[in-house]
């Protein structure tokens, strides 16, 4: 997005300040910290103190705003792990960034330092062209402390978010934006931060965040996670140089600047666009916007490369787009927009966040929570992700609904009368997006191997999970992915006869389950007994996952998605054998919410003549779940890992 305007309010401004620096002097004879809470010493480590101090400050003689991050922390070693932890330390960067004035030492116990040198600073670049400085810390023991600090120069940006909490225990963590006392910040904290009302002295402005004595975080299956850490969201909100200015950033101005960007082309760049595909016999066939959509995004998305960094300066223009078939995330948004507007079709570009990772607060302005883009077709009420190669129309990923999503709302075609506007995206019905499996069962004469045809059919969220790799694999590595997918235990098993049936992305859009199917010879499943045969029916529903958890629930519970599963196996009974052990199938696990189904699991049977018939449900209703209700929550997961358990025996 185009920030021009913004950086340029905030530079009219004749006050030159020489910014309160944080000392990042180590102490010359440092002590052993004691920890601020004694129920942290059973942790592997803690954060004794962390400091952030962001500088926003002019270039002396200059109106040109920059901006440095002092960063200084200080960690507490209680065992091995901890010292694996922090044996090494490690500053990611950007080549727009530098690097500087790095220090770090070890504190021993006895109070002995070991300081790094020059030399132990590493510069790594990784392959996608992410920068690192790395150095080992010397001597780290169980006991000591480590101590490191640097300062950074970043490119310029208003606004951000910075966690406060870590996965180990944090003494006192804290963020202070300082300022030209003309340019006003502000912040919002998120779980137990406090923020402290801002200050002005001289010609500064001083903001400051904290926490202290806070818990570290262990993840928990079925939950966001990162939502549930102390942090902080911050912006530039107004310029007092201004006279009787409003707030900077307001959505609306954003929407602008948004719709600004991706609906400004030349007529060059239109026809160089429009060239793209107007020969094409194929989309000279689509005779809706709807079927052009689908041709568009599926052909980009297919003839064009996006990767996240590229050393060209022009790499997200239209021009090098066309002629390198290459480009970033905002050129491949781009492209997409271009061709849109070439052929007339309407479209509202937006924006938001993985709301496991970071739920997009609307409440506060912050561009930073303009992280996912999504566009709108108000002809067809759908939705395209531009961004990701293997989703298409009408599918979004699960983790952008039910969060706010910025959308353009262009309706009059006027810039001047573009504004934001909220949508919040309602959860798909768990029958959208399924794993069911369909199962024929038989032995073999000698009662030896069990032969087993199982068809997975996936549809929605669930196929968009396994699909990409059935499109690209060549056959072999095709099926050894499809072994694992089939695979019902945990030993190797003899599989033939690989049935793939809409493995191609247009499945998605047509919503046609994606099938894949095999014959197993299983010789694990069914084992002798004297006279008896036990047959392990329970692994044909596929391997579970099991929910225990020995502390206290922290956070309530959370999936991508609402979905479902559903299984009936047929097995046939040998001739001159009965089945024992049938009413170990009659299962039934819920979970109610407010008088309504969260989440169930029911198995049932019908035996009639030779045949055993098990017909299996298990349902997700909802995204969200109060930790409340995490014990019939548990129960109802468990119910399904109980049931792949079941044997049932054969007899004479």
């Amino acid at each position: 997005m185009k920030k021009q305007f913004l950086i340029l309010c905030c530079l009219i401004c004749s006050t030159q300040i020489f910014a309160q620096q944080l000392n990042l002097d180590f102490q010359d004879e440092p002590k052993i910290h004691a920890i601020c809470n004694a129920d942290f010493s059973k942790e592997s480590a803690i954060v004794i103190l962390e400091q952030e101090q962001l500088v926003y400050a002019f270039t002396e003689g200059t109106k040109n705003l920059g901006l440095k991050k002092y960063i200084h922390k200080i960690v507490k070693i209680n065992d091995e792990k901890g010292v694996e932890m922090f044996n090494k330390v490690r500053i990611a960067y950007s080549t727009a960034s530098q690097v500087y004035n790095i220090k770090g030492r070890t504190i021993l116990p006895n109070n002995k330092v070991i300081n790094i040198t020059e030399n132990d600073i590493k510069s790594i670049k990784e392959d996608d062209g992410t920068l690192y400085k790395m150095f080992a810390l010397q001597g780290v023991e169980i006991g000591s402390e480590v101590e490191f600090s640097y300062i950074i120069e970043p490119s310029l940006s208003l606004f951000g978010a910075t966690f406060l909490q870590d996965v180990i225990p944090t003494c006192k963590n804290e963020i202070e934006i300082i300022s030209p006392k003309n340019l006003v910040f502000e912040m919002k904290g998120y779980n137990s931060v406090n923020v402290e009302e801002g200050k002005v002295m001289d010609n500064i402005r001083s903001l400051v965040a904290n926490v202290q004595n806070l818990p570290g975080l262990e993840e928990e299956k079925y939950a966001s996670y990162y939502t549930h850490f102390a942090k902080v969201q911050y912006a530039l909100t107004y310029n007092r140089n201004i006279p009787n200015s409003g707030q900077i950033y307001t959505w609306d101005d954003i929407a602008k600047n948004i719709y600004k960007t991706y609906n400004d082309y030349s007529k060059k760049q239109l026809k160089l666009v429009t060239n793209i595909l107007d020969d094409n016999k194929e989309f000279n066939l689509c005779k809706t916007n709807f079927s052009k959509i689908e041709f568009i995004e599926n052909y980009v998305k297919t003839n064009y490369q996006q990767q996240e960094y590229i050393e060209d300066k022009d790499a997200s223009e239209i021009e090098y787009i066309v002629k390198n078939k290459l480009t970033d995330e905002s050129g491949i948004r781009n492209l997409f927009c271009a061709l849109f507007k070439a052929y007339q079709i309407p479209f509202e570009v937006g924006f938001t966040t993985n709301r496991m990772e970071s739920a997009f607060d609307y409440d506060f302005v912050n561009p930073s929570n303009l992280k996912e883009c999504v566009i709108y077709f108000p002809e067809s009420n759908q939705y395209i992700a531009p961004n990701l190669p293997f989703y298409r129309i009408p599918f979004l990923p699960a983790v952008y609904y039910q969060n706010p999503i910025l959308f353009t709302n262009s309706q009059s075609l006027i810039l001047q009368n573009v504004t934001a506007q909220k949508k919040i995206l309602s959860p798909q019905a768990p029958s959208a997006s399924y794993h069911n499996h369909v199962v024929d069962v038989n032995f073999n004469a000698d009662m030896d191997t069990t032969i087993i045809q199982l068809d997975n059919y996936f549809l929605g969220h669930n196929a968009l999970d396994v699909l990409p790799a059935l499109v690209f694999l060549d056959d072999d590595k095709k099926k050894e992915f499809s072994k694992q997918i089939l695979n019902i235990n945990d030993k190797e098993e003899r599989m033939e006869n690989f049935v793939y049936e809409n493995n191609n992305f247009k499945s998605i859009t047509d919503n046609k389950p994606l099938k894949v199917a095999a014959t197993i010879y299983a010789t694990n499943s069914l084992e002798k007994a004297g006279p008896k045969y036990l047959f392990k029916i329970g692994e044909l529903i596929g391997r579970q996952s099991e929910m225990y958890q020995e502390k206290t629930r922290q956070f309530d519970l959370e999936i991508p998605n609402a979905h479902q599963y559903t299984r009936t196996i047929t097995m046939h009974i040998p001739k001159g054998y009965k089945l024992a052990n049938l009413d170990k199938l009659n299962m039934f696990v819920e979970a109610k919410e407010n008088a309504k189904v969260n989440c169930s699991f029911k198995s049932d049977y019908i035996l009639k003549d030779d045949i055993l018939t098990v017909n299996v449900f298990e349902i997700y209703n909802q995204v969200l779940t109060p930790k409340s209700l995490y014990e019939p929550y548990r129960k109802v997961i468990n119910a399904a890992a109980d049931f792949n358990k079941i044997v049932i025996v054969l007899e004479k």
